[in-house]
């Protein structure tokens, strides 16, 4: 037994590791449940009105779980790491461990080896997860879409879809086959269309998430007056994008870059590059630059919880128990400041990205980079002693400056 005794886990270690489960699980589960009810509510009421199953409804919340797991797992960190080294620092536990000689620096290793396990599970939810859930979410999202179209059609009435209004004087039970059909088309911004047909069938293509009214000996009217245009036709169609069915802005041809497996982003990018470099068309070029910005967001949000495990860890030490009882809500508060400053910070560097004026893999890394380096500064003031506590070391700076504010008051 003696020869595995190098895979024992030190006790300090044990400790440590346990004294940060606690918190940063009860926050984890209370920040994706508060994420997940204020999106639940839009889907609920979606869902409800197209009469889904219990079955259905619970599939789609289960797949709407990864896009706020990703996002909540670098908050539960920063919180679990402020509540538990605030614990310690509450019972005196870490004035007891620093007297006993064991340094910050120690105390930094269990702390370093958490924040590396939930960066891996970050990565592998952003990576892997989210997109094949997401995939998962539109696939669904439009079959009930598609259902609600083609079921929810009433014979001998205008039925209503967004810019298109469709009539059929008789729908077969399944709402695919149609006759008499016309269908006023109000979506072009200098036109209207208005088709009327023998007959029409409803198709879907799944691949693109379209529905396609494919109609059978009829005629199109466009304009009006002397300005109206006929044409005839044996067969024609009518196309309806995803987000037309939805009526949330959907992508409208096939996946959307939140979907994309790794495989197909890096697929995707290399073939605009190619493209626009035989082309030279800028379109080309700013599609690659919007997966881009996707691919490195998908490891740059999760790499951000090393960074976020240090900051979490000085910002929950605190003097000792006779310390003053706000400190440890002033470095919540900071905490829950920072950690938003990061995700502000992280759409910003989305958007400008997107938008190619600075290269993706600088802009998208530039917010980890800065918590990085005021993770580096907080923990060595800590370390050093400049700073009993970062809220003290704050009130103290706060107290200076406006000390220095009001001298120069006085000598005006």
């Amino acid at each position: 037994m003696e020869s595995f005794s190098f895979l024992r886990i030190p006790l300090l270690f044990k400790y440590i590791l346990k004294e940060i489960s606690f918190p940063f699980i009860g926050t984890l589960f209370t920040f994706t449940g508060l994420l997940f009810l204020a999106k639940s509510l839009k889907l609920l009421e979606m869902v409800v009105s197209n009469e889904v199953s219990i079955g259905e409804i619970l599939t789609i919340f289960a797949l709407i779980i990864p896009q706020f797991l990703e996002i909540a797992l670098p908050m539960a960190l920063l919180l679990g790491l402020i509540l538990a080294f605030g614990r310690l620092s509450g019972d005196s536990e870490l004035v007891v461990m620093r007297a006993s000689g064991i340094s910050l620096r120690q105390l930094v290793r269990p702390v370093f080896i958490f924040a590396l396990l939930v960066t891996v599970i970050s990565l592998a939810v952003s990576v892997s997860i989210r997109p094949w859930a997401n995939t998962q979410l539109g696939i669904t999202l439009f079959e009930l879409a598609k259902r609600r179209l083609s079921s929810g059609l009433v014979s001998g009435v205008f039925n209503q879809l967004g810019a298109l209004t469709i009539y059929a004087e008789k729908v077969d039970e399944g709402g695919g086959k149609l006759s008499n059909v016309v269908i006023s088309d109000r979506r072009g911004a200098d036109r209207q269309q208005l088709f009327l047909a023998k007959y029409g069938q409803i198709f879907s293509n799944e691949t693109n998430r379209t529905l396609n009214l494919k109609l059978f000996d009829g005629m199109i009217q466009e304009g009006r007056g002397p300005e109206l245009n006929v044409t005839y036709f044996d067969s024609n169609s009518v196309v309806i994008s995803e987000s037309e069915l939805l009526e949330d802005g959907s992508a409208k041809d096939g996946k959307k870059p939140v979907e994309m497996s790794m495989k197909e982003l890096e697929r995707d990018i290399s073939d605009f590059k190619g493209k626009f470099s035989d082309s030279g068309d800028l379109k080309l070029l700013t599609a690659s630059t919007k997966l881009l910005v996707e691919w490195h967001r998908r490891f740059s949000l999760p790499m951000s919880c090393l960074a976020v495990g240090l900051i979490g860890m000085v910002l929950g030490i605190q003097p000792s128990r006779g310390g003053k009882s706000w400190g440890m809500a002033l470095n919540v508060t900071i905490g829950m400041l920072v950690i938003t400053f990061y995700y502000f910070a992280l759409a910003f560097s989305t958007a400008i990205g997107e938008q190619g004026v600075v290269p993706p893999w600088l802009i998208m890394w530039m917010p980890n980079l800065v918590f990085l380096v005021l993770a580096g500064f907080l923990y060595n003031r800590m370390e050093s002693e400049q700073w009993l506590a970062v809220s003290q070391g704050i009130l103290d700076w706060i107290e200076k400056t406006a000390k220095i504010v009001r001298n120069r008051f006085a000598k005006q």
